[in-house]
């Protein structure tokens, strides 16, 4: 049986003098396909797929990176095959899938080019279309409104996106992001060389400040860790202990994460730093703040477990 499959076009394009001279660094473009691939994964949190990374001809004046997401589906009659860069997504709607997902990545490098480096502001939040959107001011105090999901994971996208933008001033000067729409191109947002010393990320902060850091709850999310407690700071700070993540190292982060608990409970999470408690990993959730890098800084705890499979809201069966 052949197949067909239900097809998504995104596209990247280089402009500059190297371009224009048939010439484009591959390191360059490697480092960008490459962070693409984690902003995809950050999107779509699937881990696995059959994923082939290849280029697209230079067009002149213009090199033209083209992306493929496909859905394969089973038909009667014969398939081009693809040529450049195809991810196989399950489930239905790919073309929807590949429009939100490209969407959002142009939102996120417009928020981003709107923050100019520095601290966005939120001025206040609204509906458009019945989806939450806010009001943000830049050190300008120019106004812009985004939807509310991409105002809250800009630190989670902001290390990828780093990389994803490689261009060099009188070599790949800019680069555009967008995808087609049947055989016309969407630009969704276009990046240049003056704009880079937006997406540095932010300067990495000493432990010692991470720990006189006031945690806001406003930019916290739920999550859940499994792991082990590994130090015990006293009563002096807001933060007693930290945890260390023992597993998906690669989303959560390796580093220590500052853990605000209920001071009635302290003794409690002392107990579990005994080496006799050390043998197992415990499973912890609360509201969670993230680093620049989106991994994961501080966390209010709200439960502890040896259960992987507890859940604090499941009601007791009475026998």
């Amino acid at each position: 049986m052949n197949e067909e499959a239900e097809q998504f076009i995104g596209y990247l394009k280089y402009f500059g003098p190297a371009v224009e001279a048939g010439r484009i660094d591959v390191e360059k473009i490697g480092n960008s396909l490459i962070a693409l691939n984690k902003l995809y994964k950050k999107y779509s949190r699937q881990k696995s797929g059959s994923i082939s990374l290849k280029l697209g001809g230079i067009k002149k004046n213009c090199t033209e990176i083209q992306i493929f997401l496909e859905q394969i589906v089973p038909i009667a009659h014969p398939v081009v095959e693809a040529t450049t860069w195809m991810v196989v997504a399950k489930g239905a709607g790919i073309t929807e899938f590949g429009k939100q997902f490209f969407g959002t990545l142009g939102q996120q490098l417009a928020l981003k080019v709107f923050a100019q480096g520095e601290k966005l502001k939120m001025k206040k939040l609204y509906f458009e279309n019945n989806e939450p959107y806010v009001m943000v001011v830049n050190h300008k105090e120019e106004e812009k409104g985004f939807p509310k999901t991409i105002y809250d994971n800009q630190r989670e996208y902001s290390a990828p996106m780093r990389d994803f933008v490689q261009l060099e001033d009188g070599y790949e000067d800019r680069m555009e992001i967008g995808y087609y729409s049947g055989r016309n191109q969407k630009k969704l947002v276009e990046i240049n060389t003056e704009q880079l010393k937006y997406f540095e990320s932010e300067k990495e902060v000493a432990f010692e400040d991470r720990l006189e850091e006031k945690f806001d709850e406003s930019l916290a999310g739920e999550v859940r860790l499994v792991g082990k407690f590994v130090d015990y700071y006293g009563m002096a700070h807001e933060y007693h202990f930290s945890f260390q993540a023992r597993k998906e190292q690669e989303e959560v982060g390796k580093q220590k994460i500052l853990c605000k608990v209920d001071k009635t409970k302290i003794t409690e999470f002392i107990d579990l730093l005994k080496p006799e408690n050390q043998e197992r990993n415990i499973f912890i959730s609360g509201l969670a703040t993230k680093s620049s890098d989106g991994k994961v800084d501080k966390i209010k705890i709200e439960w502890v477990s040896f259960d992987q499979n507890y859940n604090p809201h499941q009601k007791k069966m009475i026998w």
